[in-house]
């Protein structure tokens, strides 16, 4: 796996990316015309202003606050459990005005700074993560790819591309390419003798590939480009690339494989069922 540039490998790197994308979000939020508020997202159900207030009330839910108990089973976009916190805690928001989400969002930004980087936090610190308990550096890197997939969300419905070559975009493109071995040979079921090669063109360039082997009678992809000079048996393989954005969209399925910009080599079949196994996000 390459990855350029490279995604942060230390706990304050991984607190700056964070950092920064947070204030990506608000400083976009500043900068809106009027209208842009109202506008739809790729994210089902959420309007521009909706991103905001979620990007807010996330945080606010780590930091503790408890989610209302509201009714949110009428929104078609709202499956489970996770995704009815997520929205009850943005539904306590709604109705609120934009300044006040974007004073929000920057208050808690110093506030969550605050605990993030006090004097001694090494990242290994036990923490309450949206999945279950974690240690603080994996919750941050949850935050900062969940907070940059919407800064991307915004971005895309203002037709304001940005932040795709940032410490917070290779941290993004580094969770997808590290669950590729999981999403070729069991999520798209693509079986032994094969392999796939992602390839991302930019602007955070990288490529990560596996091939798929029998281990105790099921299939495990197992990763290409390790440097390890181990022989292994010939394989198909297929190559897909594609732009930073268009991988990224797919990985967080805001957009269809068949309406985005891909290019294929190698065997067809393959490559539609990794390409519509490659949503990551809950």
């Amino acid at each position: 796996m390459s990855l350029h540039p490279p995604a942060p490998s230390t706990y304050p790197e991984t607190v700056d990316a964070w950092a920064q994308t947070v204030r990506a979000v608000a400083d976009l939020g500043r900068t809106m015309r009027p209208g842009d508020a109202g506008l739809a997202t790729d994210c089902p159900g959420w309007t521009v202003l909706d991103q905001l207030a979620h990007v807010a009330s996330a945080e606010a839910g780590l930091a503790g606050e408890r989610a209302p108990d509201v009714d949110v089973s009428g929104y078609a976009h709202v499956h489970g459990e996770f995704a009815t916190w997520i929205e009850r805690l943005l539904e306590a928001r709604r109705g609120r005005d934009l300044e006040d989400l974007l004073d929000e969002i920057e208050w808690r930004l110093d506030e969550r700074l605050g605990v993030y980087r006090a004097d001694g936090a090494t990242g290994e610190e036990p923490a309450q993560g949206p999945f279950g308990p974690t240690t603080l550096a994996d919750l941050v890197a949850i935050r900062t790819f969940d907070v940059w997939m919407h800064e991307q969300d915004v971005r895309e419905a203002l037709g304001r591309p940005g932040g795709l070559d940032t410490a917070a975009a290779a941290l993004s493109v580094d969770v997808l390419f590290r669950q590729l071995g999981k999403i070729v040979a069991r999520t798209a079921g693509i079986g032994p003798g094969n392999a796939v090669v992602l390839d991302l063109t930019g602007p955070t360039v990288g490529r990560a590939g596996v091939r798929v082997e029998e281990q105790d009678g099921r299939a495990v992809g197992v990763p290409l480009f390790t440097g390890d000079s181990e022989e292994h048996p010939d394989v198909v393989t297929t190559s897909l690339s594609m732009s930073t954005s268009v991988a990224m969209r797919l990985a967080g399925g805001r957009r269809r494989p068949e309406d985005l910009p891909v290019t294929v080599s190698g065997d067809d079949d393959v490559a539609r069922r990794v390409l519509a196994a490659l949503s990551i996000t809950p």
